[in-house]
């Protein structure tokens, strides 16, 4: 049942996926390479294996729930850094109504119990959406998939641009 919750989740992300360099965060042994045709990095926990690396597009699916809220929003501001101008970011992450179906399904061996006690913390849309502000990401996408049991976030890093007609204020502003 694990594998075919991860394709479902490749499903929904692949579509999304651009660039030519692409960091696959949390991507266990690489399933996910196998599908895409950018220049593929895997990052588990050794984060110093990115080095000065930059890409185009960043996922992290099924991950960010593994990680103590706290820890993660200092991971998102390393993500951030290696991310090219105009480079996005795409995240899965159960929502919280799906603990109970997912112990459910571990309780009858449908999934593995092992991987649902390393859960940390379930993020809401509330929540996500303040991960992209507090870290300078402009929100592309934000919706719910599988009968709302998980969701799908896209943010890109903001641009600059030189806006003439902001009220009471004028120069530079971020959109």
């Amino acid at each position: 049942m694990e594998k075919i919750l991860q394709k479902q989740r490749f499903s929904k992300v692949l579509p999304y996926i651009r660039g030519n360099t692409l960091l696959d965060f949390g991507g266990n042994k690489g399933e996910l390479k196998e599908f895409v045709t950018q220049e593929y990095t895997c990052c588990n926990h050794n984060y110093d294996m990115i080095g000065e690396k930059r890409f185009d597009c960043i996922v992290a699916l099924a991950v960010i729930e593994h990680l103590y809220k706290e820890d993660f929003f200092k991971v998102m501001k390393m993500l951030v850094k290696h991310l090219n101008e105009k480079g996005r970011i795409i995240i899965t992450t159960p929502a919280k109504p799906a603990d109970f179906f997912l112990r459910i399904m571990a309780k009858f061996r449908i999934l593995g119990k092992e991987n649902l006690d390393e859960h940390k913390h379930y993020w809401n849309e509330e929540e996500l959406l303040n991960l992209a502000e507090i870290n300078g990401l402009q929100l592309k996408l934000y919706k719910k998939f599988q009968f709302g049991m998980n969701q799908l976030l896209i943010v890109e890093k903001k641009k600059w641009e030189y806006n003439t007609y902001a009220p009471k204020r004028r120069g530079l502003c971020k959109i």
